[in-house]
Order: C-alpha cells, then structure tokens, then sequence
C-alpha cells in the first residue's frame, strides 16, 4: 500500500492511541473540509465492514459519491485514498474521538486542508 510522504508521516501509531473498536466507526459521519469551495468541501462518510475489511463510501452534496480504497484502520487513526473528478488522487488521515473526528486532506502536489466531523448514526 503506498500512500503520499505526507499522508504516511501524519499516520503513525503511538502508545496512547486507542484502539478502535469496529462500532466506534462504522456508520455515517457528517465532514467538512476547510479551505476548499469545489463541491468537494462536505458531505457524508459511510462506514462499514465487510469479511474483515472496512469500507467507505464518500456522499458528495450535489455531485454523486465516491469510494474510498487502500483504508487503513491502527489505533484510534483511519487513513484512504479517494481519487477526485477520476484523476486526482488525495489522501485522507483522520483521528477518530468518541463521537469526532479531525484529520487531513492531502492532495499530490502536497497541499494540505483540515478536515472534521462529527458521527451521525448509529447514535450508540
């Protein structure tokens, strides 16, 4: 798996990290990313796992849906790729808190736009 410099050094595991527990992720979040104003700036994560490997599938407001690949799930940090307009690869970093979470967006060129959000359901 091979993701961006950047992307890859925002992701490293500590001893503090918790572990994340399938239910703490799975499920809809609501996002938003600072800084950008494409129809890319918010929307939907959806979250699932299937035979042992998580899913995610990103809800764009008025511009369809995209599907994450190469997601990673270590500690309390979930990492993906998503490719934009289908060509531009990105790499998301996120830090997953209770029921928020708050990462990065990092773009090819190596472009950086904070991203946060916020569980929606399940309400567990």
């Amino acid at each position: 798996m091979s993701f961006t410099g950047t992307a890859q050094d925002g992701f490293r595991n500590t001893a503090n990290d918790k572990t994340l527990e399938p239910t703490d992720l799975l499920g809809i979040w609501s996002y938003r990313v600072a800084g950008i104003n494409n129809g890319y700036e918010e929307g939907l994560l959806i979250v699932d796992k299937m035979e042992g490997l998580y899913t995610m599938q990103i809800q764009l407001q008025n511009r369809g849906s995209l599907n994450a690949y190469d997601v990673l799930v270590e500690g309390d940090k979930m990492q993906f790729h998503v490719n934009l307009d289908g060509v531009e690869r990105v790499g998301v970093v996120l830090s997953i808190k209770g029921k928020e979470l708050e990462g990065q967006v990092i773009t090819e060129e190596g472009s950086s736009f904070a991203i946060k959000g916020v569980k929606q359901l399940p309400e567990n």
